[in-house]
């Protein structure tokens, strides 16, 4: 695996000692169901898991395996598979579970890592996507408040930042001609937009990615008490558009927040059965919308590589209303 992803793919790669104590909680069903091993990914760790059986065990069951795995161990898992069909494949980037199939196919979307046979290695590195900081105070920028003019530090409050972070992302988007960094005075810079509105839009959207880090089913909504949600994807579209709304309700939840209450929801979760579809958000839905529903520009990305024509019909109607 380590020559295919190094040599073949040009990816860093770096055996790790797996250690004793890292899979010690594990209960033997999740023991057995994988062969595990460590291994640095572009610098990331990752927990290596091989089913036992892969043509034996449903895809729904290996990756509620694997997520499991990833919750007691606390490490990011990516499966390595022996072969692998349409359907398998098609259940996997639904759930946006990391994957793997040697000389074939490798998914990683946290790395922004993707690659089908045949694809050319400049598909995959996706080198000009934005940063998820810079992606967040963009999508703030065009919907809540402009940040335009503002200085760092105060850039850097609204969004829950540090300083550092915007510092970061500011030379991120000058250097992709998105805005320029000008000095406001001695100990404050401030960023100037070179496009404003939907022309910006158009301009950085190309460049962003699905807000969506996992989706969970479950068979009612059991959200526990104080769990901060947001109604998302076709319960929000419906809200936003004119299609009909879905029998399966669906909300986002903050990354952070669902890490805190996991352990309460742990009993409800399915990989891909149930009435509630529950997106866990690589950032807070909260601070991009002003009441129930996702912001607008965010189920923009959830739903930008569907082939539903109607859907896109309605979503850029619903971008066109939008008051800049």
């Amino acid at each position: 695996m380590g020559a295919y992803l190094s040599k073949t793919i040009g990816l860093t790669f770096r055996q790790a000692d797996l250690g004793r104590d890292l899979l010690k909680g594990l209960p033997q069903y999740l023991k057995g169901a994988f062969s595990f091993s460590l291994a640095e990914i572009e610098g990331q760790a990752f927990l290596l898991l091989t089913p036992s059986a892969e043509d034996d065990v449903s895809t729904s069951r290996i990756v509620k395996f694997a997520r499991q795995v990833g919750i007691r161990t606390g490490k990011p898992t990516l499966i390595r598979f022996k072969s692998m069909d349409s359907i398998r494949r098609r259940t996997l980037i639904n759930h946006r579970e990391n994957f793997v199939v040697i000389h074939k196919q490798i998914y990683i979307p946290s790395l922004r890592i993707y690659l089908n046979e045949g694809s050319s290695i400049g598909q995959v590195r996706g080198k000009d996507k934005l940063s998820l900081p810079a992606q967040y105070l963009l999508l703030y920028h065009l919907q809540k408040n402009s940040v335009e003019k503002t200085p760092f530090k105060d850039i850097a409050k609204a969004l829950n930042y540090s300083r550092k972070t915007i510092s970061v992302v500011a030379a991120e988007l000058q250097k992709l001609s998105i805005c320029e960094v000008a000095q406001l005075n001695e100990r404050n810079k401030i960023l100037r937009f070179n496009k404003h509105g939907r022309q910006l839009w158009d301009s950085v959207s190309p460049l962003m990615s699905s807000p969506v880090h996992q989706i969970w089913y479950m068979g009612n909504n059991n959200f526990p008490d104080g769990m901060p949600f947001y109604a998302s994807y076709d319960t929000a579209l419906a809200q936003y558009t004119f299609i009909a709304d879905s029998s399966l309700s669906s909300f986002a939840v903050d990354k952070k927040v669902f890490s805190e209450y996991q352990q309460e929801l742990q009993e409800f979760l399915h990989p891909d059965e149930g009435n509630v579809r529950m997106e866990v958000w690589k950032y807070n839905p909260a601070l991009l919308t002003n009441g129930a529903f996702v912001d607008r520009l965010s189920l923009m990305l959830c739903y930008r590589d569907t082939d539903d024509e109607r859907v896109r019909k309605e979503l850029e109607k619903m971008i066109h209303k939008i008051v800049w």
